[in-house]
């Protein structure tokens, strides 16, 4: 599932090729990932109109539309992306909402398994509320992010994955910024330290900026990710044992039991 780094990339990719650009049409494709709003009503919001600049929070894109007060909503699910292009190439079966600029591109919101969605919103504070979300990994300084941590229950993993406590982290980097920080995913979070809470805070920051430098691409991440080698048997980077699994919350989460240690 697309995380904050993802949806980051996202970001810039939409902020270099599709804000500031009139819409000639809109193109719904599959009703399924609309979010709250018809495909007639969002066309009359962005029709002769722009996008005009983007906000992220969390997992979730925001683009503000020229003319009015209103931001467009996107959520990648587990397979979503976004496609810019002039000529359709390839199999583009799965473009689900497109839209048709004047300068004769289009933006495409692409989903694979629908689990996405597209919408539309007043107010990205209201949105966020009323989602009931926690501030933007990236918005927290250290103190807020350790009292936000001592809210948490159960295992660290699940706290940080938590979307009410801390917005933009999922099941891959998490277990990515365990792994920096040398903490067991399944450790209770109320038992941990004030210098372990600092690496995994550490951790969140120097995983996520590398993870978007790196276009969140798995084959450009360093030697030191332990991503690419996410699976049972994989090689520690580290130590070079072998990457175990372990159900935390229904979620499997991979770590190296050498380098993380103990519960």
């Amino acid at each position: 599932m697309p995380e904050l780094p993802d949806v980051e990339v996202y970001k810039q990719y939409m902020d270099a090729t599709s804000l500031h650009k009139k819409v000639d049409s809109l193109e719904v494709r599959e009703k399924r990932v609309l979010d709250g709003v018809s495909a007639r009503k969002l066309a009359g919001a962005l029709t002769r109109n722009s996008l005009w600049e983007t906000r992220r929070h969390g997992k979730y894109l925001f683009a503000s539309i020229s003319g009015g007060s209103t931001w467009l909503v996107l959520h990648f699910g587990m397979t979503g992306s976004l496609a810019y292009f002039k000529e359709p190439e390839g199999d583009r079966r799965h473009d689900r909402v497109l839209f048709h600029f004047e300068n004769g591109y289009t933006l495409a919101y692409v989903s694979q398994r629908l689990l996405g969605g597209v919408g539309l919103t007043g107010s990205v504070e209201g949105f966020v509320s009323e989602k009931g979300m926690g501030p933007d990994a990236f918005a927290l300084h250290f103190e807020a992010f350790r009292d936000i941590v001592a809210r948490g229950r159960g295992t660290v993993k699940s706290t940080l994955m938590n979307q009410k406590l801390i917005a933009g982290i999922g099941n891959i980097y998490s277990d990515e910024i365990l792994f920096q920080a040398g903490v067991h995913p399944g450790a209770d979070v109320r038992t941990l330290s004030g210098s372990r809470l600092r690496a995994i805070y550490d951790s969140m920051f120097k995983v996520m900026e590398t993870a978007i430098e790196r276009r969140t691409d798995p084959a450009e991440f360093p030697d030191w990710f332990i991503i690419p080698r996410r699976r049972e048997g994989g090689t520690c980077p580290r130590c070079g044992g072998k990457v175990k699994t372990v159900k935390i919350s229904g979620r499997t989460a991979y770590f190296c039991p050498t380098c993380q240690g103990k519960r």
